[in-house]
């Protein structure tokens, strides 16, 4: 399948037509223990500057879509397509196009210390010395590990490890000439701070933008999923994909897999709610911004008055409007002893 381009040609007519850099039709997969994934009839497509979210519960098969797509494994049946060609046939030309970053960053970290293990990658790939001195810099600033850069691997947190992990696989990425034509993700927010997931989020949207870099990454971190996503595709229990499409209408419906994401989901309850209300909170949301933009929008809304209950971040008190009401009891005010 193929598809016409947005960008319109001479005259107004429709652009070149652009076929996808990952296809994915009724993947079938077996597992030694009797189990398997099946795709179903919902077709997986990422198009070049796309970015695709799988989202499901732990052990629906969103791992293995990704291994198959990284031409990892062979399909039992059905089809996977990669940069146009069977993902089990794929070449070293076509690999050095993809970068990928694995659930379980020890299995792809592979130098002594952080800054021979970014530089891999390059090097292997025979780009000039200067240039991989000028990447990995890049890209150990980028995700925050340059003054780490003489450390051994196995002292690093779970933590660093993953934005070592991001740091290698996407080294290419920065935005000089360099560049992969598919970035594959597996949980790439998972142990990242809020500093690492605005960093990620920014990389996303910077390749996509300006590279048409496609990309496709699993994640539970639902808030992130909005500002990143042009499609979002729910896989249930043995790998079906149960429903495609726009990010807020597929994540509306999704249930609450655990702890982690019941708060998660919370989260994104209240900021769907507020974004069909006309205020679009962003994926940093968090309870201090929150409670900032209650009082801007309280305040905007209804105006200063007499009655004041509390106090704001910097210290002013913050206008109660008659018409609201008091203070219910129990509530801690600046006035509460």
């Amino acid at each position: 399948m193929v598809r016409t381009s947005m960008n319109s040609g001479i005259d107004g007519m429709p652009g070149p037509v652009v076929a996808p850099v990952v296809e994915v039709d009724d993947l079938r997969h077996h597992f030694e223990d009797g189990t398997a994934v099946r795709t179903g009839d919902i077709r997986l497509e990422v198009y070049p500057g796309e970015c695709v979210v799988l989202i499901g519960p732990n052990g629906s098969g969103k791992s293995t879509i990704l291994n198959h797509i990284l031409g990892l494994s062979k399909p039992f049946g059905g089809t996977v397509r990669t940069l146009g060609k069977p993902s089990h046939l794929l070449g070293d030309n076509q690999r050095a196009n993809i970068a990928a970053v694995v659930q379980n960053p020890d299995d792809q970290l592979i130098g002594p210390t952080v800054k021979d293990d970014v530089a891999f990658l390059p090097v292997n790939l025979g780009i000039a010395r200067g240039d991989v001195a000028r990447l990995v810099e890049s890209s150990l600033r980028r995700f925050g590990l340059w003054e780490s850069g003489d450390r051994v691997i196995h002292a690093l947190s779970v933590g660093e490890r993953r934005r070592l992990a991001l740091a290698g696989a996407l080294v290419l990425c920065d935005g000089e000439g360099f560049g992969p034509k598919l970035i594959v993700l597996d949980e790439p927010f998972a142990a990242l701070d809020p500093v690492g997931r605005k960093t990620l989020t920014e990389l996303i949207l910077d390749m996509r933008a300006r590279h048409g870099t496609a990309i496709i990454l699993t994640t539970h971190y639902l808030q992130a999923v909005p500002d990143i996503a042009d499609r979002v595709y729910l896989l249930g229990q043995g790998g079906q994909i149960l429903r495609a499409g726009a990010p807020l209408e597929v994540i509306s419906t999704v249930p609450v897999w655990g702890s982690e994401s019941a708060s998660d989901a919370t989260w994104f309850a209240l900021r769907m709610e507020l974004a069909s209300r006309g205020a679009d909170l962003g994926s940093d949301i968090d309870v201090a911004r929150l409670a900032d933009l209650m009082e801007e929008w309280v305040l905007t809304s209804f105006g200063a008055s007499d009655q004041r209950v509390g106090g704001s971040r910097a210290g002013s008190e913050m206008p109660c409007p008659a018409r609201i009401g008091p203070v219910p009891k129990g509530v801690r005010t600046s006035r509460t002893p």
